[in-house]
């Protein structure tokens, strides 16, 4: 029952329906018959009874002629008028018999004695006879106590061997108010029984013809009234397989049209969101793969930079390992002055090597700087393109909320309209069905938006912590570029210094008488140079550090942007299901 059609089981609802209807009917039309038939039963033993009472003087003077002996008793006038009379009312198909019985009882137990004035000549088989007495028990003596309690009573269907019976009696008294005979009709209950049986077949007949009849005007209603709905129907099993183009065409304004106008407004809605998401999911895909590219350039610059950084380091400590060499040069100078020339030779060279390789030192600061420059100008477009991906996802988040309010909103709607359904009855069922399968789509919708919610949660989570990741980069690249700038600072104090020493040594050789003086100057020079080497080579292993902790963090962007990639990709997938274009209806 379950698997069959809407029409077949409100036909079949119908169908029982009207069949409990048109037998309730006709059970009510046939016990009213039949009440109306001991209604006119009753009436008519009345009215005969009546015309009896009008008759009393002679049925006074036919009682003296049966007390006197039946031999000339048909010759009477008295008899002859009420023996017609009696005949008479055997025109009358309901009486079979009808008689007049002496007002005198005599009862013998449950027996009781009567004696037969006059009956119609149907009457009169066997002993029953004019004047004739006989017994009576049964339901008919239990009715013959009744009427002399009441003066009236009708019998229940009884049986003897002449048939089955519904006898009504009744006292008849003459002017006076005395009891002078009773009159009583016989009815055939077995005839009532078969007229009241073929009444109820023509009536039962006519209400199957009846329920027939409405079955298939039902039908035919049914069939036109829910062929909008089986339409729906179908539409909403296309557009659960992802096909929104679908289109229903609404041809009434009734609740069925508006129905289908809701649907299509529903299924627009949904089309234009899905629209949306696509759009929004391809320029996400486009911001990821740029900052994907942006994020290995930043590694490739990252990695040259700490290349960079570690000859930096090294050059600094062949220069501190240099300064302390000078420094016991200039010792060994203090102790004896034939070896000053040799001494100040060594020291010119070594002041010369210093000074070139101080200066490619210098040159790679200043590429550094730029690197640097480089990185800071990359990771704040990194961070600015990942702040306007924190919104796009916002604004889809925004999207997906608007999706779930408008699934809750058409659950409310099937919900309302089951209720209504539920009001109306059994017609209203088929329309609940409706509801339901609304209700299932709108909450198909609403886990589908859920879905995307938990993917873009996902995705904003991945991009705040990308986006914290490259503003932390971007700090430490500042703090990197300022270390370099001061390393650049320093490399300069050293190139000039150098410069200074070998201009000493020049001076030195020049002038030995001037050795002293000039080997304490060139040992203060020293001694400088010496602290600002060793500043110089914790500065560039402190940037070193910088650098590979930066490479780091790109490695990190770079593996967020992968996966904000797929995220998107397996969005812009789950939204390539549904079919925006080429309206589709029937």
């Amino acid at each position: 029952m379950k698997n069959t059609s809407l029409i077949f089981r409100s036909i079949v609802v119908m169908t029982v329906l009207s069949l409990i209807l048109a037998s309730a009917l006709t059970m009510i039309s046939y016990n009213r018959l039949i009440a109306e038939q001991k209604q006119q039963m009753v009436d008519m033993e009345w009215t005969l009874h009546n015309i009896f009472k009008e008759e009393s003087d002679a049925i006074e003077n036919v009682k003296n002629v049966l007390k006197q002996g039946t031999n000339n008793l048909q010759s009477h006038a008295s008899v002859k008028q009420i023996q017609a009379l009696l005949n008479s009312m055997k025109s009358n198909q309901m009486i079979h018999y009808s008689y007049l019985i002496m007002p005198e009882l005599a009862a013998n137990g449950d027996k009781v004695k009567l004696q037969l004035i006059l009956a119609n000549k149907e009457y009169y088989v066997d002993t029953f006879i004019p004047g004739a007495s006989f017994e009576i028990d049964g339901e008919y003596a239990r009715t013959f106590k009744e009427m002399n309690e009441n003066g009236y009573a009708t019998s229940k269907p009884y049986e003897d061997k002449y048939g089955n019976w519904v006898s009504v009696i009744s006292e008849i008294k003459n002017d006076k108010n005395e009891k002078i005979a009773y009159f009583g009709i016989d009815f055939n209950y077995t005839e009532i029984m078969t007229n009241q049986r073929n009444l109820l077949i023509q009536m039962s007949s006519i209400g199957l013809g009846i329920v027939a009849v409405v079955v298939l005007i039902t039908y035919f209603l049914l069939r036109n009234i829910l062929r909008p709905i089986s339409v729906m129907s179908k539409m909403t099993l296309v557009a659960a397989e992802g096909d929104l183009s679908v289109r229903i065409p609404v041809k009434s304004k009734d609740e069925v049209g508006r129905l289908a106008a809701n649907f299509n407004q529903m299924i627009e809605s949904i089309r234009l969101l899905a629209q949306n998401v696509k759009s929004t999911s391809q320029q996400v895909t486009s911001s990821s793969d740029a900052l994907l590219i942006s994020a290995e350039q930043t590694t490739r610059a990252t990695n040259e930079i700490a290349s960079a950084i570690q000859e930096v380091a090294s050059g600094s400590e062949m220069q501190m390992q240099a300064s302390e060499e000078s420094k016991v040069a200039m010792a060994e100078m203090a102790m004896g002055t034939q070896r000053i020339a040799e001494s100040s030779a060594r020291l010119s060279d070594y002041a010369r090597e210093v000074t070139d390789d101080a200066e490619r030192g210098n040159q790679v600061i200043i590429h550094s700087v730029s690197q640097m420059e480089l990185i800071h100008t990359t990771v704040s477009q990194s961070v600015e393109i990942l702040d306007d991906l924190n919104r796009r996802s916002l604004e889809i988040g925004n999207i997906v909320t608007i999706i779930s309010d408008i699934s809750k909103q058409t659950n409310l709607l099937a919900l309302n309209a089951a209720i209504e359904a539920s009001r109306v009855g059994e017609h209203g069922r088929g329309f609940a069905v409706v509801a339901n399968e609304v209700r299932k789509l709108a909450e198909l919708s609403r886990d589908s938006s859920e879905k995307i919610g938990e993917l873009l949660s996902t995705i904003v989570d991945d991009v705040k912590r990308v986006s914290t990741a490259m503003g932390t980069s971007k700090d430490q690249v500042e703090t990197g570029a300022k270390a370099v700038n001061m390393a650049g600072q320093t490399f300069d104090d050293i190139v000039r210094s150098l410069r200074s020493v070998h201009e000493q040594v020049e001076e030195v050789s020049a002038a030995a008488e001037q050795m002293s003086a000039g080997s304490e100057q060139v040992a203060a020079s020293l001694d400088e140079l010496s602290t600002i080497a060793r500043g110089a080579s914790m500065n560039s292993q402190s940037v070193a550090a910088s650098s590979e902790e930066q490479m780091a963090m790109m490695e990190e962007i770079s593996s967020s942007a992968t996966l904000l990639r797929d995220t998107v990709t397996h969005l812009e997938q789950e939204i390539g299901k549904f079919r925006l274009d080429g309206g589709k209806s029937i």
